[in-house]
């Protein structure tokens, strides 16, 4: 098949590139033909087809007059629709993957590809289908207010970045969709976690266009590692919503170590309250590859502390690929990946007390801890693997393109 994947980003941000780069790693070496659509960018991977992207404007980087036309670009940008109709009739493809795309691509790709007969397909990420701000947060707190479309509310509570401005933009851009019905041409909606599906289906989309499709991981390039190691490993984002500061608190009660992987927004007052409090927490920034891999293996097990709706967790699966149970909130997809006394713990998001009790729980039974490490490889070879996610896609691809399914490698 020839397989055209649209993202906003062409090189490694978060995890929704990393499944995207997984899909077009297995496509390519399962034989099929795929190329990449994406605004232009330095950072971007090598691409045959980068001559197609389009340069698209950053809202919040713009001034003045050049705002206003972001913000129009933000919310529906033609230019970049016909960028990719240039692309389109170059390539010819059998279906459009979509991952993210609002706020730079936008669904003017998706009129292009229903223009064309072109299927598309799209993985949710997040929670933008349901949410402006796609955070689904409200003042910090987990929020699902706008999943019955009532989008203002974005800009009552200022959701966005605590600016009405910017969250006006965003409303805007939700009722712009919804109302014009941009996403009506998406036949299915992969969905990576059963929390996400329902919330789409609570939003009205019809549950026939979605499908369950998990996220995996190539799991012959993780080495596992059983015995437990001497600290507790955080490796994402630092930021608010992923819970880091409760993490903190709950270490230092329980005084158990941590190490941090990552970098974000709240880099510098986490290095001042380990500073302030003399923590037992190293920070090692960002890591990746052979480094990060260590990180993992050497750790006792892996903290998730969300304090939003995660999806589908990348952490979490790249533990379990390691061998190492997690320590997640109880919030959105991680009670369908951690389960309780099995692979991991779970606890109230929020609540650094119980967070602390689990850590001492899991911190002083070292034979647990490696007992539910290889429940949670094992899980991960029976339910979660790359070879396993490419089958269901190929699958889904076919049914959406109305040909007979690829024969599965």
């Amino acid at each position: 098949m020839k397989i055209a994947l649209a993202n906003n980003y062409y090189y490694l941000l978060g995890g929704s590139e990393r499944v995207l780069f997984g899909d077009q790693e297995a496509l390519e070496a399962a034989g099929h033909e795929v190329r990449p659509f994406a605004p232009k960018d330095e950072r971007n991977n090598a691409a045959s087809s980068a001559a197609f992207f389009p340069q698209v404007t950053d809202y919040m980087g713009a001034r003045g007059a050049g705002q206003v036309k972001a913000a129009i670009d933000l919310v529906y940008s033609p230019a970049v629709g016909r960028a990719f109709e240039r692309f389109l009739d170059d390539f010819h493809p059998d279906v459009v993957h979509c991952h993210n795309i609002y706020g730079r691509l936008t669904t003017a790709i998706l009129d292009a590809a229903k223009r064309r007969r072109i299927p598309v397909v799209m993985t949710v990420h997040d929670l933008k289908l349901v949410c402006p701000a796609y955070l689904g947060l409200r003042q910090g707190q987990p929020c699902q207010l706008c999943q019955d479309g009532g989008y203002w509310r974005c800009v009552r509570w200022k959701c966005h970045k605590q600016s009405r401005a910017a969250s006006l933009v965003y409303a805007v851009e939700s009722y712009f969709n919804r109302f014009a019905g941009k996403y009506d041409g998406v036949s299915r909606f992969l969905c990576p976690s059963r929390f996400m599906q329902r919330s789409l289906v609570d939003s009205g989309i019809a549950e026939a266009r979605t499908a369950y499709h998990p996220n995996a991981l190539p799991l012959d390039s993780y080495t596992p590692q059983f015995e437990p190691g001497d600290y507790v490993l955080y490796a994402g984002r630092l930021s608010a919503e992923k819970g880091i500061l409760t993490l903190l608190d709950a270490l230092e009660q329980a005084k158990i170590p941590l190490r941090i992987a990552g970098t974000g927004p709240l880099e510098a007052e986490i290095r001042g309250l380990i500073e302030e409090r003399k923590l037992a927490v190293t920070m090692e920034g960002y890591c990746k590859g052979e480094r990060l891999a260590e990180l993992y293996r050497n750790s006792a097990f892996t903290a998730v502390p969300s304090e939003w709706y995660e999806n589908a967790s990348m952490s979490i699966l790249e533990s379990f690929a390691f061998g190492k149970p997690v320590l997640a909130a109880n919030i959105g997809g991680n009670s369908e990946l951690v389960a309780d006394g099995e692979t991991g713990r779970l606890f109230a998001s929020g609540s650094a007390d119980e967070l602390a009790a689990a850590a001492s729980a899991m911190w002083a039974d070292r034979d647990e801890l490696s007992k539910m490490g290889r429940s949670a490889r094992s899980l991960m070879e029976q339910r979660f693997s790359q070879k396993q996610r490419l089958s269901a896609l190929l699958d889904i691809y076919a049914d959406v393109a109305g040909c007979t399914p690829v024969e599965q490698i």
